[in-house]
């Protein structure tokens, strides 16, 4: 089970958001705030796992106040909500400590997974922004990677051994024996990673390993 604390002044947002996560059986909403200098104190006692924090917040932003959410609860991870698509936001986000940033049009399948991605430990960046993200990784060398490449980095370890093992045309039983997973569990990697990368067909996914990223050889 995934605890999660929301912090947005917007009362009406912050109980849409709760009423839909409260739906997902993996995961428990321990506490709201629509005062950010408040959530502190409501973070430092319920210390959850993630907190879905509004980047817009009056007397202090969200940025500012991710350090002083990690110095009550250094575990917790924080994922940034925001509606601007705004890759100076999102270095700054990143580089004060969030694990994530989400736009604020995403507000269903995105923020779920968003949450349980920063939950492991990894961290995510909703795709409008992963081009700008994986540019500012490179410090603006030449070696820009393309689109499909960058979406294959926002893939966790998981995915990745589970696209390559279809590539290579392994049954889900086969890939699942191979990395000591269920089969279940692969079907979901292997259905995540497809919709991560925007492919429809195997045929995409085989073009990417095997030629653009040259992971396997035929």
């Amino acid at each position: 089970m995934i605890t999660v604390v929301l912090v947005d002044d917007h009362s009406i947002l912050l109980a849409t958001l709760k009423i839909f996560l409260d739906t997902q059986e993996d995961i428990n909403v321990a506490g709201t705030s629509n005062d950010a200098l408040r959530a502190v104190e409501l973070i430092k006692t319920k210390t959850p796992d993630v907190v879905l924090l509004d980047i817009s917040m009056p007397k202090i932003n969200g940025i500012d106040l991710i350090p002083k959410i990690k110095k009550v609860s250094p575990n917790t991870k924080i994922l940034m909500l925001t509606m601007f698509e705004d890759k100076q936001y999102m270095q700054k986000v990143l580089e004060a400590g969030a694990s994530g940033f989400l736009v604020k049009k995403a507000m269903d399948y995105d923020l779920v997974y968003a949450i349980k991605t920063v939950a492991r430990g990894e961290t995510y960046i909703h795709p409008s922004m992963l081009e700008d993200f994986m540019a500012s990784k490179n410090n603006g060398s030449a070696d820009i990677l393309s689109r499909e490449e960058t979406l294959w980095e926002a893939l966790s370890k998981r995915e990745k051994e589970v696209m390559v093992g279809v590539a290579q045309g392994f049954t889900n039983k086969e890939i699942a024996e191979k990395h000591f997973l269920s089969e279940k569990t692969v079907a979901t990697y292997r259905s995540r990673g497809m919709e991560k990368l925007g492919f429809s067909s195997k045929s995409q996914l085989i073009d990417l390993v095997y030629f653009k990223l040259k992971i396997l050889k035929k």
